[in-house]
């Protein structure tokens, strides 16, 4: 090799190196919520409830979503969570925990056992908690403290009226039917335990203040919700490059579970919902009570429904699109997708503060309604019909977000504020193609429009199919092999 060969060959190989360090570069998780976010909120929860002790109850160590439990005792999942509105209040990840706040004092108490060193040396960083003290104290503490207080405030809430998907679907479905009552929560069982041995104080529910107080996303939240959602949809964009005739939705699932991983989510929001051919407008419930989520090989001339989320330091993202499995839609697919995107896009670009979610369905039924006397194909103009009425039987197009994929806003008739962010989800279907029109974005109300959460994610039938065009990380895998 001569001398003047050299400087050209170590520039070739610093070329390369380089982009060998940009594909494997460290996805470092993002950093959670600040002891001066917690302390925040707790000054808002001492304004908003003076008049009571607030006492809360963490998870335990090795549980986690206490709202399964509830159905099945036997549920566990080795990754511990704190109970979210706990974590929210307080940063306090200890498991095993009760915790004291004292409106009055301004002071919060944990109570545990745990022994953790790692959990517990995180916990003294937080210059407003006390503790911890033993855990056989708390009630102690509550019976001398409570002499202050003419209330006691729990995350109680009627089991039927929580909002969850478990609980309502659970319900109407007959697994407690007349005679056997309504189930007991957690922490209903814990509100009336206090209410037995605090028989002179009234026990209020927290939950209400806490719905008011997570209705305006404060920054930190909102850099932790876009973290979440970038990370879907980057999931959402590898998923369409991967899908191709002859995979399974379960190829589908595994693509979108590593760019989600790899990322940093710690866990999907929700079973990752790949939906393809005859699944493709199911709804949720028979396809997660199948045992292998009704796994099937996706066949050219259908189409896939993607609706998926990941989980961020506690903030959740749902989000989603349809794809045509060959990678190009069909005549009739594409006219009935471009049917439907511009009555999305209308309704996404009418948000902003001062609308309600009602306009928001009044805006996406009525472009639908124009386009429809244009519609000469009879299954099209059958599918659109359905839509309108579809649209205008709910009053919204969608659903807040938060830590909880059903999170807190305004109602369907109050007014959008700044800081509200929810995911806007009408699905446009035709029978008789079997194939459905999809569009999911979360959506940030700023103070002069909105601004999407989502934003990465194709939109256009041309977008689409030049996405789809792409070469995948299982095509990619597979060259390595």
């Amino acid at each position: 090799m001569t001398k003047s060969m050299r400087p050209v060959l170590f520039m070739l190989l610093g070329i390369f190196f380089a982009s060998v360090l940009v594909n494997v570069r460290a996805a470092k998780r993002p950093e959670k919520l600040s002891p001066a976010f917690h302390k925040n909120r707790l000054e808002e929860l001492y304004r908003r409830c003076p008049d009571g002790l607030i006492l809360l109850r963490g998870e335990v160590d090795w549980y986690r979503k206490r709202e399964i439990r509830a159905f099945d005792s036997s549920y566990a999942d080795f990754n511990f969570k704190q109970e979210r509105n706990l974590y929210y209040l307080t940063g306090i990840e200890v498991p095993n925990s009760f915790v004291l706040i004292d409106p009055g004092k301004k002071e919060v108490r944990l109570y545990t056992d745990w022994k953790g060193a790692r959990e517990l040396e995180e916990v003294r960083k937080l210059e407003y908690v006390t503790g911890p003290y033993p855990a056989e104290a708390f009630l102690h503490d509550v019976l001398l403290r409570s002499r202050d207080y003419a209330s006691l405030y729990t995350l109680y809430i009627p089991f039927l009226e929580a909002g969850s998907l478990y609980g309502k679907t659970g319900a109407l479905a007959g697994v407690f039917p007349p005679g056997l009552g309504e189930p007991l929560s957690e922490e209903t069982q814990f509100a009336r335990r206090l209410a037995e041995t605090f028989p002179s104080h009234r026990i209020k529910s927290v939950h209400p203040q806490l719905l008011e107080m997570q209705r305006i996303k404060q920054e930190e939240e909102l850099r932790l919700l876009r973290r979440a959602n970038e990370i879907a949809a980057h999931g959402v964009v590898e998923a369409m490059r991967a899908i191709r005739p002859g995979l399974y939705d379960h190829d589908i699932s595994a693509v979108m579970q590593y760019v989600f991983t790899r990322e940093g989510s710690v866990s999907p929001t929700f079973a990752l919902n790949v939906m393809s051919g005859p699944n493709m407008f199911l709804d949720l419930l028979p396809l997660w009570s199948d045992y292998d989520h009704l796994d099937r090989q996706m066949k050219s001339g259908e189409g896939v429904f993607l609706d998926v989320g990941v989980e961020v330091n506690y903030y959740v993202s749902d989000i989603g699109r349809t794809a045509p499995v060959s990678g190009k839609f069909s005549a009739a697919q594409k006219r009935l997708y471009e049917v439907y995107l511009p009555c999305f896009l209308k309704a996404e670009q009418s948000i902003r503060p001062g609308i309600t979610q009602h306009d928001l369905v009044k805006i996406c039924a009525s472009c639908a309604r124009e386009r429809l006397s244009s519609l000469k194909e009879d299954y099209l103009r059958k599918a659109v019909q359905v839509f309108i009425a579809e649209v205008e039987s709910h009053s919204t197009l969608g659903h807040y977000q938060d830590m909880n994929v059903l999170g807190a806003g305004a109602e369907n008739d109050q007014p959008l504020q700044t800081g509200m962010v929810f995911a806007i989800e009408p699905i446009l279907y035709s029978k008789e193609l079997n194939f459905a029109a999809f569009v999911e974005d979360v959506i940030l109300v700023t103070s002069d429009g909105y601004e999407v959460l989502s934003k990465g994610m194709p939109y256009t039938v041309d977008e689409i199919e030049k996405l789809m065009a792409q070469k995948s990380i299982i095509e990619a895998s597979e060259e390595r092999r």
